[in-house]
C-alpha cells in the first residue's frame, strides 16, 4: 500500500481556505487485484460582515479497481475455497500458465474448481465508485448571546461494477457478464439557534434548538447475461438467453426537531438535557412520530472539593440516561409486486415473499451509563471506567410463517434484548524525560447480552439472524444474542460417541447449542516510545471467548487437504487393515465410541468415510474464536522545523506502518479466527 498527499492552506482576517489531495494505491496479495483511491477536499470560510460568516466544504472521492477479488466459496471468483479442494502435492506455481499452446485451459483437476490463475486474470470484477459530498453553511451572530446557524449538505455516490465470468469456468461453462449500478443520494438541511450566556459568576447556560430535514434515495439497477454467445465478448448484447434484470428504489424522508440545554456550575459541574422528535416516512401514519430524550450529569470532584494532591491529580464522575428511536426500511408497510422473468412475451409480476405490516412501531433503545475518570501522580496514571445497561424493544424482524399463508416471513415488532457491559481504559507513563517518553495504554471491554423475549405472547422462541449451510446464528430466548446452533454428535449419558452400524459417528437428530459468537471480552495494549523526533509504537489486540464455525476446516476435512486428516489414512499413519471384496486396505479407523446397544465399538471404517462425517457434522468444525495479535507497528519521524520552515511548510512527518503482522496465539486451527472462514 502506498499513500501520499499534499495540502495547501492560507488565511486572512476575512478569508481562509485549505485544499488537500490524497492518493492511495493498494496491490492485493491475489494476482491482478488492486485498488486506487483519489480524494480531493476543499474547505473555506468567508467573513461577509462582522456578524455573518459563510462556510463551505466539498469533497470528491474516486475509487477504481480493475479487479476486486472474490471471497468465500463461489466457483467463479472465490479463491480460498478452491485451495481446500487442491491436492497437497500440487505445485500451484506450475498452473500460472493457465492455457496451453492451443488455448485450452490447464488445471490440476476440473471436477470442482477452475485454475486459480485463470480466475484471477479473466473472472474480474471491475469497480468505479464516485462520491461527491459537502455542505454550505451560514453563521449569524444575532447578539452577544444568540447565534443562528443554517447548513445544507448533500452526499451522492454511484458504484458501478462490471462482472466477468469467462468461458470454461467450472460451473459456468458459457461464462456470463453482469453490470451493476448502485446510487445513493442523501440531503440534510439543518437550522439551529444557540443561546449561550452566564447566568451569574457561578452559573452558565447553553441552550440549542433546531430542526432537520433529511431525504434519501437508494437505487440499484442490475442486468445480467447468464450465458455468453461468443467467448471473451463482454457486453449485454452478447447473451444466448434473455437478460436477467433486477431493480430497486428506496426513498425516505424524515423531519426532526430537537433541543438541548446545558447548565454549568463553576466549570466543574454540568447537567445536560436533550429532546428530539422525528417523523419518518417509512412508518405508518399513526406511529410515524417518535420522541426520544436524554439526560447526562458530570462533576469534577478535584475542582469541587480540596482533594487534589500529588497522588490524586483528577477525579470526575458522570452518569447518563437516554432513549433512542429508530424507523424501518422503505416499503415495509404494504405488500408490493416484484417483476420476474417473462412468460413468453408476457411480463410477470409476483408477490414479495415477506408479508408487510401496516402497524409497525419504531424500535426503541433505552440506555443507562455510569462512569468515572481518575488521574494519579501528576497524570502519570490515568483510569477511565464505564458501566452501562441497554434495553432494546420493538425490534422490527422478519419472522418465519407457515407456507400456507403464501409467504415465507412476516414483518413484526418483536424482541426485547438486554446488554450489560463494562469498559476500562488505563494509561500509564512509566518514563517521562526531556527527550524520551514511554506511554502504555490498556483497554478492556466486556458485554453480556440476553434475549429476554421475542414476542409478547411467548410463542416465538428463536429468530434466525443468519446461517452458513446447516449452522444457524439465532436470537434465542434466554440465551445471549447471536448463538450458534447446528448438527452435533450423538452421545450417551456418559458423553461417549454413539456409533452407526457402518462404524461412523452418529449425528444427533436434535440441533446442538455451541455457544455465542460474541467474545467474553476484548482488550488491547499499546506501547508508545518517543525519543526526540522519533516515535515507535506497537499494538497488541486480544479477543477472548466466543465461538466460530470454520468452512475451511469442514471442507478441508472432507477433501483431505488438512494435516489433521493424516491419522489413519495409511499404515504409516496408524491406519488399520481391513478387507472388502477380497481387497485389503490399510486406511481403517475404529471410532472411540459405543454402539446403540451400549457395547464397545469394534467396527473398522475407512478414513475417507470417517473424515466425510466430520465434514458434514458442524460440531467438529466449531472452534474457540479467541486470539492474540500483533495488530500494528508504527515508526515515525518528525522533520525538524528549521529544515522545513525554509520552504514554507509548518510541519512534515514520515511514518512506516505495518498491520496484522503476527497471530501470537489462537485456538482455531488452519485459519485466522478473525475471518472465521
Amino acid at each position: 500500500t502506498l499513500n501520499n498527499g499534499i495540502s495547501i492552506a492560507d488565511a486572512t482576517d476575512k478569508v481562509d481556505y485549505r485544499f488537500s489531495y490524497n492518493n492511495s494505491n493498494q496491490t492485493g496479495i491475489i494476482p491482478n487485484s488492486s485498488i486506487e483511491k483519489n480524494n480531493f477536499n476543499i474547505n473555506t470560510r468567508y467573513k461577509i460582515t462582522e456578524d455573518l460568516t459563510l462556510t463551505a466544504n466539498a469533497n470528491y472521492v474516486r475509487t477504481n479497481s480493475g479487479n476486486l477479488p472474490g471471497v468465500g466459496g463461489f466457483r467463479s471468483n472465490g479463491y480460498m475455497l478452491q485451495f481446500t479442494w487442491f491436492g497437497r502435492q500440487v505445485d500451484v506455481s506450475r498452473l500460472k500458465n493457465y492455457r496451453d499452446e492451443n488455448g485450452n485451459l490447464v488445471n490440476w483437476n476440473n471436477s470442482y474448481y477452475s485454475n486459480p490463475y485463470f480466475i484471477a486474470e479473466e473472472n474480474t470484477v471491475q469497480q468505479q465508485r464516485d462520491r461527491i459530498f459537502g455542505n454550505v453553511g451560514l453563521n449569524y451572530k444575532i447578539n452577544e448571546f444568540l447565534t443562528a446557524n443554517f447548513r445544507t449538505g448533500n452526499d451522492y455516490y454511484t458504484d458501478r461494477r462490471k462482472i466477468r465470468v469467462a468461458y470454461g469456468t467450472n460451473g459456468t461453462p458459457y461464462g456470463s457478464y453482469e453490470e451493476d449500478a448502485y446510487t445513493v443520494n442523501e440531503n440534510n438541511t439543518e437550522f439551529t439557534l444557540n443561546y449561550n450566556r452566564p447566568l451569574s459568576t457561578d452559573f452558565t447556560l447553553d441552550i440549542l434548538a433546531g430542526s432537520n430535514i433529511r431525504s434519501q434515495s437508494r437505487q440499484r439497477n442490475n442486468q445480467k447475461a447468464p450465458r455468453l454467445a461468443v467467448p471473451e465478448v463482454y457486453t449485454l448484447a452478447n447473451s444466448r438467453d434473455a437478460l436477467i434484470s433486477t431493480g430497486e428504489y428506496s426513498p425516505l424522508k424524515a423531519y426532526s426537531i430537537f433541543s438541548s440545554a446545558q447548565l454549568g456550575y463553576k466549570n466543574y459541574a454540568f447537567l445536560n438535557l436533550t429532546a428530539r422528535n422525528d417523523w419518518s416516512s417509512t412508518l405508518p401514519v399513526d406511529n410515524l412520530s417518535y420522541f426520544y430524550p436524554s439526560a447526562n450529569a458530570s462533576i469534577v470532584l478535584t475542582d469541587a472539593f480540596p482533594i487534589q494532591s500529588d497522588i490524586l491529580s483528577f477525579w470526575k464522575l458522570r452518569g447518563g440516561w437516554s432513549k433512542v428511536g429508530k424507523d424501518t426500511d422503505p416499503f415495509s408497510l404494504i405488500d408490493s409486486y416484484l417483476f420476474s422473468a417473462p412468460y413468453g412475451d408476457n411480463p410477470q409480476l409476483s408477490v414479495n415473499d415477506i408479508k408487510k405490516n401496516p402497524d409497525l412501531k419504531p424500535e426503541t433503545t433505552t440506555s443507562t451509563e455510569l462512569g468515572t475518570e481518575l488521574a494519579f501522580l501528576k497524570n502519570r496514571v490515568r483510569l477511565d471506567l464505564s458501566l452501562y445497561d441497554i434495553n432494546s424493544i420493538n425490534q422490527i424482524l422478519a419472522v418465519d410463517v407457515s407456507p400456507s399463508t403464501g409467504y415465507k416471513k412476516k414483518l413484526m415488532n418483536a424482541g426485547k434484548i438486554n446488554n450489560k457491559g463494562l469498559e476500562i481504559q488505563l494509561g500509564v507513563t512509566p518514563v517521562k524525560k526531556q527527550n524520551f517518553q514511554w506511554d502504555i495504554n490498556v483497554n478492556f471491554a466486556t458485554n453480556k447480552s440476553k434475549v429476554v423475549e421475542l414476542d409478547n405472547d411467548g410463542l416465538l422462541q428463536s429468530y434466525t439472524i443468519g446461517s452458513s449451510g446447516t449452522v444457524q446464528v439465532l436470537a434465542a430466548v434466554g440465551r445471549p444474542y447471536g448463538t450458534l446452533y447446528g448438527t452435533g454428535f450423538l452421545r450417551n449419558e456418559s458423553g461417549r460417541l454413539i456409533v452407526n452400524a457402518d462404524g461412523t459417528p452418529a449425528t444427533d437428530p436434535v440441533n446442538h447449542y455451541f455457544g455465542k459468537f460474541t467474545p467474553d471480552w476484548l482488550g488491547g495494549i499499546t506501547n508508545q516510545f518517543r525519543y526526540k523526533n522519533f516515535d515507535l509504537s506497537f499494538l497488541i489486540d486480544i479477543k477472548h471467548g466466543g465461538k466460530l464455525y470454520s468452512g475451511t476446516n469442514a471442507t478441508g476435512r472432507g477433501t483431505g487437504v488438512l494435516a489433521s486428516t493424516l491419522p489413519g489414512r495409511d499404515a504409516e499413519h496408524g491406519g488399520l487393515s481391513y478387507t472388502v471384496n477380497g481387497t485389503t486396505y490399510d486406511d481403517g479407523i475404529i471410532v472411540d465410541g459405543v454402539n446403540a446397544d451400549g457395547s464397545e465399538n469394534t467396527k473398522v471404517v475407512s478414513a475417507q468415510q470417517y473424515y466425510k462425517t466430520l465434514y458434514r457434522t458442524n460440531e467438529a468444525n466449531v472452534f474457540d474464536a479467541s486470539y492474540v495479535k500483533l495488530r500494528e507497528v508504527k515508526l515515525g519521524y518528525q522533520l525538524p522545523n528549521h529544515w522545513i520552515s525554509k520552504i514554507g511548510f509548518q510541519g512534515a512527518s514520515f511514518s512506516l506502518v505495518a498491520r496484522n503482522l503476527w497471530i501470537i496465539h489462537k485456538n482455531a486451527p488452519n485459519i485466522d479466527p478473525e475471518t472465521a472462514f
